[in-house]
């Protein structure tokens, strides 16, 4: 008979037990329904405060309570009548589920822009062949509430028919909206699609999917790995043997969700250690790819405008109408689909391509697009296969093109390869280094095809410095080129020798350079150069560095000719009411305010960027869109009486845009004097001195007292033994952080 079946009610005995469940010392009391020694019940309550999971089965109804068979749920057990107390056994599947996330970050909240404007210039001045020609790039950009817009241009004193002195590079308004991931583009711009479709320069509106708004979105798909665990215990996460999480879970099944992980080949491993000290290992290998989209997510992207044509040499010189459309999706965690589309003056395209995971590790992707132009019509497909791996990569990949295929960015006498094809694979070892191989074919037809194998190998040589090596083989003519170079520390900051030799067609060349790279900060960098071989050149420059603008001097000579240029680059930003000079502003930025504080060092991401001016403002440049940035001051800069609410503020800014930071810093002026009465005699001790706030310090011998963050001038009140008076205390605006303000005369007793 089914022990859950119970023919006779009166049978059961009813028993209050202290119950422990798998050893935990955490015992609980619960009603348990007894049939001999070998049938217990327990209420449906108990087992979800157990964390054991429902049956499926109809329980038995006791009372209008709902009881379980345990042995019929698959947990063992042992009865203790003498004790009152029951044991449970429990299998760690028969537990609820626990899902813990991995290493999702918290979305950023941003920092609205203030309204600003900015400039940038790079000034060069360059003396060659006893001509001097100076020539200028500028940059002008403005930011609110809306976005933020650049142009840019290109000056030069030695105007030619084909390039004016003055020439428009670019102009644009962008306007992010981090909520959907989205990004709009008016003015110029390059078009965006996929690794088939071509690009160019245009002027127009461009719109469409941005993820770089939201930096904690991962979209390559993500790894899950589940385990179980049938005592409390810790989980500790390691991706690639890099430990990524550490996490407590109860007992039973867990799982991990979205784990984000590099791309290319590699392992999840699992280290589940429980209460007693036991511990499991649980793997998962991987495979991830740029190319892939995690399931449900969309990219896309909308363009329509005018080509741009002469950029550099023209300023308003547009072409052809354009319009484009480029749609991916993942599908699943294992396939991402493309499509693109362009439709242009007497010319489209359009096509669809895939990129698939393969079970094995790596990614097969393929393509086909077909074109019509002025009447002809043809098409390209692709198709490769590449799986990035340690201590092995190989790759492949294939690309057909008939004669009249066009797409953006060709000519209309512009012809693709009719076959292209590439072969690459790497070796690495972390003791013998890198090795990599790769094989390049382009046939034409209607000149000679192209073939090229290239060898290259690197090893790191520890405090002797890296070593690469690299060969050039060009199979249409026989040629090959030889390359071999070694850079060395040099034991000073930033500075590194470097030796280089090279050989083809029985022409030897070579250099030795010794370099010091510039600093964050403020600084000097240089780099001198001298040819070996065949190669006479010589060349020397010096970089210079400060909060406002980078120097830089450069010479060099080679087959008796000498050449010289200066140049200097640097900007200004406009915000919060201000000025600022600033070195070239080519990100965010934020103005920290601190009136009446100067000579302050300011922080950002504990890297010395800036110290406030005579006013108490200082320009931080160079900070991350979107991200946290992390700007703090220096408290030892701050006078002993400065109130401070706080050192350190947290600021994520819209994209090249300018946000004000008010810091909480005040100077407190603090006094000591003594009040005397209108009698002569001192206020008597236990009396207290009341502010215009309500705040009350006290008083003691002598009638003597402090008191703190007072006014300029202060309407203050004494209050003792049910008698008050007022006096008004007036502060010198002098920096004595410790005033002695002597005696004063309290009016107008009142009982």
């Amino acid at each position: 008979m089914d022990p859950r079946e119970l023919p006779d009610t009166g049978a059961l005995e009813e028993l209050w037990l202290e119950a422990t469940v798998n050893d935990q010392r955490r015992p609980t009391t619960a009603l348990a329904l007894i049939r001999g020694d070998h049938d217990v019940w327990v209420a449906a309550s108990d087992l979800e405060q157990w964390r054991i999971a429902s049956p499926a089965g109809a329980p038995f109804d006791h009372h209008g309570k709902a009881f379980y068979h345990l042995e019929s749920l698959g947990i063992s057990f042992e009865l203790d009548r003498r004790r009152s107390t029951l044991g449970l056994d429990v299998p760690a599947a028969l537990f609820a589920d626990t899902r813990l996330e991995g290493l999702r970050r918290d979305r950023v909240p941003l920092t609205p822009s203030s309204p600003g404007a900015f400039f940038n210039y790079d000034l060069s001045s360059t003396h060659s062949r006893g001509e001097t020609r100076h020539s200028g790039l500028l940059e002008q950009g403005v930011f609110n509430g809306w976005g933020s817009g650049v142009n840019r241009l290109i000056a030069r004193d030695t105007p030619t028919i084909d390039q004016p002195a003055v020439v428009r590079l670019d102009t644009q308004w962008r306007h992010d909206n981090p909520d959907s991931m989205r990004t709009l583009r008016l003015g110029d711009t390059t078009s965006l699609g996929t690794a088939w479709s071509g690009g160019v320069r245009f002027g127009g509106l461009q719109w469409g999917s941005n993820f770089s708004t939201r930096p904690e979105m991962v979209t390559l798909p993500l790894v899950s790995v589940a385990g179980e665990a049938a005592l409390p215990s810790t989980v500790d996460l390691y991706v690639n043997d890099a430990l990524r999480l550490r996490r407590d879970v109860p007992p039973g099944p867990f799982a991990i969700d979205e784990i984000p992980v590099i791309t290319g080949q590699g392992q999840v491993k699992l280290v589940v250690r429980d209460i007693l000290g036991r511990e499991q290992l649980i793997t998962q290998p991987f495979y991830s790819s740029a190319r892939l989209l995690r399931a449900g997510l969309k990219d896309y992207s909308v363009e329509l405008g005018a080509i741009r044509q002469d950029y550099g040499r023209e300023s308003n010189a547009y072409g052809r109408a354009l319009g484009t459309a480029t749609y991916r999706t993942g599908l699943t965690d294992w396939l991402t689909t493309e499509l693109h589309a362009q439709v242009l003056q007497d010319q489209q395209m359009a096509g669809l391509g895939g990129s698939w995971l393969l079970p094995f590790g790596g990614v097969m992707h393929a393509a086909y697009a077909a074109s019509e132009a002025d009447g002809r019509q043809g098409d390209l497909k692709t198709l490769g296969l590449q799986r990035q791996g340690w201590p092995l990569g190989l790759g492949v990949e294939s690309q057909f093109a008939s004669e009249d295929f066009m797409r953006l960015g060709m000519h209309q006498d512009q012809v693709l390869p009719r076959q292209q094809h590439r072969v690459f694979s790497s070796l690495s070892s972390g003791q013998w280094g890198s090795l990599s191989l790769s094989y390049t074919a382009q046939h034409f037809d209607d000149r000679d095809d192209i073939e090229i194998v290239n060898l290259g190998y690197s090893k790191g040589l520890g405090a002797i410095g890296h070593l690469t090596l690299s060969a050039l083989h060009f199979m249409e003519n026989g040629e090959t080129a030889l390359r071999a170079g070694l850079s060395i520390p040099l034991g000073m900051p930033r500075t590194r020798a470097s030796l280089s030799v090279s050989e083809r067609n029985d022409q030897r060349q070579g250099s030795m350079q010794i370099q010091r790279s510039l600093p964050i900060g403020r600084g000097f960098g240089y780099r001198v150069s001298t040819g070996l071989g065949d190669d006479d050149h010589r060349e020397a420059s010096l970089g210079l560095q400060n909060d406002y603008q980078t120097y830089l001097l450069e010479a060099s000579q080679r087959h008796d000719q000498t050449a010289s240029r200066a140049n200097v680059r640097g900007g200004a930003a406009w915000l919060g009411g201000a000025l600022f000079a600033s070195r070239q502003i080519d990100g965010s930025f934020a103005v920290v305010q601190l009136p009446g504080f100067p000579d302050v060092q300011v922080y950002a991401d504990n890297q010395p960027v800036s110290r406030t001016n005579r006013h108490g403002d200082a320009l931080v440049p160079r900070l991350r869109a979107y991200e946290h940035n992390r700007i703090s001051i220096e408290q030892a800069d701050l006078p002993l009486g400065a109130q401070v609410g706080s050192l350190e503020m947290q600021v994520s800014p819209y994209y090249r845009s300018g946000v004000t930071l008010h810091f909480p810093v005040t100077q407190s002026r603090d006094a000591f004097f003594r009040i005397l009465l209108e009698s002569g005699e001192p206020l008597p001790p236990g009396a207290v001195v009341e502010d215009a706030r309500g705040e009350r310090f006290p008083v003691g011998l002598r009638g003597e007292t402090f008191v703190t963050d007072l006014e300029s001038s202060n309407r203050l009140r004494a209050l003792w033994l049910g008698q008050a008076c007022e006096f008004t205390l007036e502060v010198p605006e002098i920096e004595d952080v410790f005033l002695e303000l002597g005696d004063v005369i309290c009016h107008g007793v009142t009982p």
